[in-house]
């Protein structure tokens, strides 16, 4: 994922403003790119959250990496030189939230106020987990763009997305991983172990490998793994995986997919009723609801 370049972008990506207002200028974010190894530093123009809809890539900066996909939401400071790797085809579809330092500054002080000092560089945190209510509160926006909405209900909606995507990456951090080898090298490891694990489940979605199969991938005990793996990114293995999975589903009924059953099996749920049930649990709502509120009504001519 390139990120707002300042010069004319090329044809693989594209810009499209949805709203601006309150500070924020909203913009729907698409990249095309095949797989690709790390590029050179891009320096973003503006303080930003982003948020992913669809696909991974690798965001880099300074000694920190991480592997993004439709869990997370990320943060960019203006710039601030950052590095970007596909590692899957297929590109990411990315929902960016443009925010002038001044908003910036408030939105954080709210989670932490003593990362306030330094208007240039408001976001000390470079990314998180993104919560169930942050990536409703997102669809629920983007639904409400596609239908033309009121201008005092998007920005409503703009508001608490904003304010959730800060608190649930600065209130909601993994707890931290047990002493034992806690050299740096150690670290470094285990962050590079999970990264791994986080990339497996998104490649292979539909029929994701075992912890065994993981673990013996990556050289340790599964045990290991799943400890890791739940102290460093504050979920386990299966709520990651039940996460991504449910999220990556609601894109596509976004995007207009009309077979249910079809988009189940595609994505590894045993069936139609298996995936009603998990989507229910992490939606609240059926599939079906869920796409008829998202969809963008078509036009009927009256001439």
């Amino acid at each position: 994922m390139s990120r707002l370049p300042t010069s004319e972008p090329p044809a693989t990506h594209t810009r499209r403003p949805l709203f601006e207002s309150l500070g924020i200028t909203v913009v729907d974010f698409r990249c095309h790119a095949h797989v690709e190894a790390e590029g050179l530093e891009e320096p973003n123009p503006t303080h930003s959250i982003v948020l992913v809809r669809k696909g991974v890539f690798r965001r880099s900066r300074q000694r920190e990496s991480v592997l993004a996909d439709p869990n997370h939401v990320l943060f960019f400071n203006a710039a601030e030189p950052y590095r970007y790797a596909h590692p899957l085809p297929g590109g990411d579809d990315c929902t960016i939230l443009a925010v002038e330092a001044e908003r910036a500054l408030e939105l954080v002080a709210r989670y932490a106020p003593g990362d306030t000092q330094r208007a240039e560089r408001p976001f000390r945190l470079g990314y998180g987990l993104s919560s169930p209510r942050a990536v409703r509160l997102h669809w629920e926006f983007l639904g409400l763009v596609g239908r033309s909405a009121s201008k005092l209900a998007l920005e409503d909606v703009l508001a608490e997305l904003a304010d959730e995507t800060v608190r649930c990456a600065y209130q909601t951090q993994g707890d931290p991983v047990p002493a034992e080898g806690s050299s740096s090298a150690a670290q470094r490891r285990r962050r590079e172990q999970v990264e791994v694990a986080k990339l497996a489940v998104s490649e292979r979605l539909d029929a994701p490998p075992s912890l065994g199969e993981l673990a013996r991938a990556l050289d340790c005990s599964p045990f290991h793994l799943s400890r890791i793996f739940h102290h460093t990114v504050g979920l386990s293995l299966r709520s990651y995986m039940r996460r991504l999975r449910a999220r990556v589903a609601a894109e596509r009924l976004a995007a207009g997919a009309r077979d249910l059953t079809e988009l189940a099996l595609d994505l590894g749920y045993s069936d139609h009723s298996h995936f009603t049930n998990s989507f229910r649990r992490e939606w609240g709502v059926p599939p079906s609801r869920f796409r008829a509120s998202t969809l963008k009504p078509k036009r009927t001519s009256t001439d």
